[in-house]
């Protein structure tokens, strides 16, 4: 199961995409000055270890004929507390968040903003379902297959741990293809061998667009006024 955490949710997410009606985050919607007005705790799907202030990576994103961009960016330490922004741009809507991240890896709080805004909005955290709130259900079953190989992407040429993944959902699969290197900061999506440098499967293609070590907050943070 803890293999199916860590290579196969990308297959889920994907097959959810595809077999649940759902559409990739950000697009399918208009709206250009749309923002969120609340987030679950344990929506940040990256991993901190080993980020630093400054770190940023841009994944960009084709489906269904559509392209949209994901920037995630480590923009302070308070305490125990990471400052991350992750903006969204799908063209016709783009916006923010700026999360305040802890030592257990949830959002303990939460600010959005719409692009042009000049000042971050404070939205509602609110927790996940429990486990007994909903039906269980049967549980996906994953067939994984791994390998090493060097992938191209925008960003460059990454030595990477290639993760083949068929995930069986309702009584039909859907398969994945995932790209992780140590060269790849593990902000967006990260697992053992290190962060996302691509992934593709039911018509999607995501993949590391642009890294740095240098980036700047979009705006002040809350905290330094």
């Amino acid at each position: 199961m803890s293999r199916l955490l860590g290579f196969g949710v990308v297959a889920v997410m994907i097959a959810c995409v595809a077999g649940c009606g759902m559409s990739v985050p950000g697009m399918g919607r208009s709206g250009g000055s749309y923002k969120p007005d609340s987030v679950m705790s344990i929506q940040f799907a990256g991993d901190l270890s080993g980020a630093k202030v400054g770190q940023s990576v841009t994944y960009e994103t084709e489906a269904s004929g559509q392209k949209s961009s994901n920037t995630v960016k480590v923009v302070g330490q308070e305490g125990d507390n990471t400052w991350i922004e992750q903006w969204m741009d799908a063209g016709s809507m783009s916006y923010g968040y700026l999360f305040s991240i802890g030592k257990d890896k949830k959002i303990n709080k939460a600010w959005s903003a719409a692009k042009g805004d000049k000042a971050w909005t404070a939205i509602k955290v609110t927790e996940p379902p429990k486990a007994g709130d909903a039906p269980a259900g049967e549980q996906p079953k994953a067939k994984i297959v791994e390998s090493d190989e060097k992938k191209s992407v925008a960003a460059g040429e990454f030595a990477s741990h290639k993760v083949e993944t068929t995930v069986n959902v309702q009584g039909k699969d859907y398969a994945s293809t995932a790209w992780y290197s140590k060269d790849a900061p593990k902000l967006y999506i990260g697992a053992g061998h290190g962060g996302l440098v691509a992934m593709e499967g039911s018509g999607s293609k995501t993949w590391l667009a642009a890294k740095s070590e240098d980036a700047k907050p979009t705006m002040e943070l809350p905290t330094a006024k």
